[in-house]
């Protein structure tokens, strides 16, 4: 599995200002293939940051529904590693059964078969570890989506992540009110390690500078989305 690296660099007077307004870096992955809805990590920025993380995931369910700021508790969480490309069922007795086929290639399958009519849908998605600055982050959820009863959630992760700064986020919670410019990073082939910096002037992040090729991931930028 491949290992990735996301460096990030700031100054001094963009950490007074985040600690002044409570603000800490945000870093997302793509949800179902669209805009993030989840809070993977959340750190306070120091001038210089390292995340680190491989391609391997779990599959989680919760009875937590998908609003801002609600946070993801676990009733339930596969094995970890997930195999893609198998089937995970959530048995009636609340926990993930053996993996078994019917999956697809690249993704990873959930059979949602616990019943909690009335409300008959339960929150699915997938949990990746994680370390940032040398601290273990362990189990965070980096994708949600609704699954009723009786019904299969087929999820596939991306290698690209997203960051931005905000207060008021934390680790393994739901964000879908994104409150500054979103950096979209393009992770994956020969881009396995990228070095960032913090642009005040556009509230973005930029490539820092005297980077090789294969540091210089694509970048896009997006607006806030205050959904």
């Amino acid at each position: 599995m491949p290992t990735f690296k996301l460096s990030t660099a700031f100054t001094q007077e963009d950490l007074n200002r985040f600690y002044a307004s409570g603000s800490n870096i945000v870093v997302a992955k793509p949800n179902a293939g669209g805009m993030p809805n989840v809070a993977w990590l959340v750190y306070r920025p120091l001038l210089g940051n390292t995340v680190t993380w491989e391609e391997q995931y779990g599959i989680y369910a919760s009875n937590v529904d998908i609003i801002n700021g609600a946070q993801l508790t676990q009733m339930s969480k596969s094995e970890f590693p997930a195999l893609d490309n198998k089937s995970y069922p959530l048995t009636a007795a609340g926990f993930f059964g053996p993996p078994s086929t019917g999956g697809s290639p690249g993704s990873y399958t959930a059979v949602n078969q616990y019943d909690n009519l009335p409300k008959g849908y339960l929150t699915f998605g997938l949990f990746q570890d994680a370390v940032v600055d040398g601290t273990p982050a362990l189990g965070n959820a980096v994708s949600a989506a609704p699954v009723i009863y009786n019904s299969t959630a087929v999820m596939t992760p991306f290698t690209t992540v997203y960051l931005w700064v905000q207060s008021q986020v934390v680790s393994n919670t739901v964000v879908t009110n994104v409150t500054s410019p979103m950096t979209e990073v393009m992770f994956g082939g020969p881009v396995t390690e990228v070095s960032l910096m913090y642009d005040a002037s556009s509230g973005k992040f930029i490539t820092a500078p005297g980077k090789t090729m294969a540091e210089k991931a694509p970048l896009r930028h997006h607006l806030p989305s205050l959904a």
